[in-house]
């Protein structure tokens, strides 16, 4: 048999790294199949496959007091009181002199329930004219009690009120200055709600009103009154004040409304002429505090109208309304 050549020794830890790594790259081969290669766009892959080690699970929450869970359980109720505020003023001019005049109200309201409220109103009347002489008068303080309800796109309300007598004149030459300064500041209303500023005398108004709800963003509104006045201390006689308004509501933004509105007012029976009329125009905002405004008022016809022979008296208002 011829001679093989056996393997140098020096050769043969080589052949056994060899014959080693040529069993390994078949296992690696079949390793890379079961793990591909990462993405270089992980932000794409399936999230399934990025899932990280599981989050920690969360401490148990404490529980609240059973006084304090019914806190946050109950949600916030309206106030039950709330205050108002409301300014009405012009400017006169005439021949000689000029006069600023200008009535703020005050106005508080109670909820007894939700149905029935208590409300107290009471107007001042102030006047500064050019000789920068100030005359300032109390009016009417109007105490009422209310009703209102709804159902469906309607809401109703109607109350019964009585005033207190505290407006007056001196008998004095201000007396007439005092007069006049009472049927002014009743014409920067349009003379709506006219009791609250006429001297000597107390009344006993019924005053009602009706909204329909068109949408979310309209509103319809009539409203009237009734009010027997009753003269005291110099006065005497008794008279039926009433008056009834048409008014809209219109949201043009977030918690914006333009009011349009137009009211008359029926005068005493020994008043020439018997109605006045007036338009209103104002801008509301309500946000979650209440209801403020800012507007004008123009009364139209005869005696303070801008039309015929009128007084031409208009007024500016503003403030914080009571909303029924």
């Amino acid at each position: 048999m011829p001679n093989r050549r056996a393997c140098p020794k020096s050769y043969r830890p080589a052949i056994a790294l060899l014959l080693a790594s040529a069993a390994w790259i078949p296992s690696a081969a079949e390793a890379q199949a079961d793990f591909p290669p990462a993405s270089p766009y992980p932000v794409l892959d399936d999230p399934q496959a990025q899932q990280g080690p599981a989050p920690a699970p969360a401490p148990e929450a404490v529980p609240l007091p059973a006084p304090m869970a019914e806190v946050v359980a109950t949600a916030p109720q309206p106030s039950r009181f709330s205050l108002g505020a409301a300014l009405a003023f012009t400017y006169r001019s005439e021949t000689n002199s000029s006069m600023t005049i200008a009535t703020p109200v005050l106005g508080g309201l109670v909820a007894i329930t939700s149905n029935f409220l208590a409300e107290v109103v009471w107007g001042f009347a102030l006047m500064l004219d050019s000789e920068t002489s100030f005359t300032g008068r109390v009016g009417n303080p109007w105490i009422k009690g209310w009703y209102r309800n709804e159902r469906g796109p309607l809401r109703w309300y109607f109350g019964l009120g009585i005033t207190a007598p505290l407006a007056s004149v001196d008998i004095s030459p201000d007396g007439r200055t005092q007069r006049a300064l009472y049927n002014q500041s009743a014409a920067v209303w349009g003379l709506w709600d006219d009791w609250r500023f006429r001297p000597d005398r107390m009344a006993v108004p019924i005053p009602a009103g009706l909204t329909y709800t068109v949408s979310s963003a309209m509103d319809a509104t009539f409203e009237a009154a009734l009010a027997p006045v009753i003269g005291v201390r110099q006065e005497s006689g008794t008279d039926l004040l009433a008056q009834f308004a048409l008014g809209a509501r219109f949201l043009i933004a977030n918690n914006f409304w333009i009011c349009p509105r137009l009211q008359a007012v029926v005068l005493p029976s020994a008043s020439v002429d018997r109605l006045q009329t007036a338009a209103g125009l104002r801008v509301e905002w309500t946000p979650r505090l209440g209801r403020f405004f800012l507007g004008a008022l123009v009364n139209l016809d005869e005696p303070l109208g801008v039309f015929g022979r009128g007084d031409g008296i208009w007024s500016i208002h503003l403030g914080k309304e009571l909303g029924l």
